[in-house]
């Protein structure tokens, strides 16, 4: 009796060290793919993030990491703006980033990053642009991209009846918009959305 005692114990107390040590997973970027996932993420000075929902306050549907918008003009010839949100959401110390690209009429291809003053649609200037902000220990830095920041890269950009999946891939370095001197390397950017099937 006292053998079995002393192996319930045993494996009550193993049990007990194996969840005291079960790690979150920790955050990883989606593959680069082309068929409408609805994945996105980038690194950020290293760090990864990908979007995640948050939660409201007082109920309702989540508050989306994930968002894609574009102009009333988009249709058919792709002639107004295309806006991608990525954010995380859930976390007290996050991070998100929008990339504008001001209109797709020339396909697939390299878009170039240039310089943001921080707004978007009509107050905002008229060409491509990032911007981020990552809050840390309670502080939000808001980023801007500069004059040749970087590249979005679109690999698909299917706009028909039934189908609206854009996928591609962007890197750039931004200016802390209070502190131009401090910059972030946003590297291996990432999306591939469905705009049909996004946060159903």
């Amino acid at each position: 009796m006292k053998i079995l005692i002393y192996i319930l114990s045993f494996i009550t107390l193993t049990a007990c060290n194996r969840d005291d040590k079960t790690e979150t997973p920790k955050d990883q970027l989606p593959p680069i793919t082309t068929i409408g996932a609805n994945t996105a993420g980038c690194i950020i000075n290293g760090k990864i993030l990908i979007p995640k929902n948050g939660s409201q306050a007082i109920g309702g549907p989540p508050i989306y990491g994930l968002n894609k918008t574009q102009g009333n003009n988009f249709w058919p010839d792709k002639s107004d703006y295309w806006q991608l949100e990525i954010a995380n959401k859930k976390d007290p110390n996050s991070a998100g980033i929008v990339l504008w690209i001001k209109n797709m009429q020339t396909g697939n291809g390299d878009y170039v990053i240039d310089q943001s003053n921080g707004e978007l649609y009509v107050d905002g200037p008229n060409n491509n642009q990032i911007i981020a902000s990552i809050k840390e220990n309670g502080v939000y830095k808001t980023y801007w991209s500069g004059t040749n920041a970087g590249i979005i890269k679109i690999s698909r950009s299917d706009l028909f009846v039934g189908t609206s999946i854009f996928s591609g891939t962007f890197n750039a370095v931004l200016y802390n918009k209070d502190n131009p001197s401090e910059t972030i390397n946003i590297t291996d950017g990432r999306f591939d959305i469905n705009g049909i099937t996004l946060n159903q």
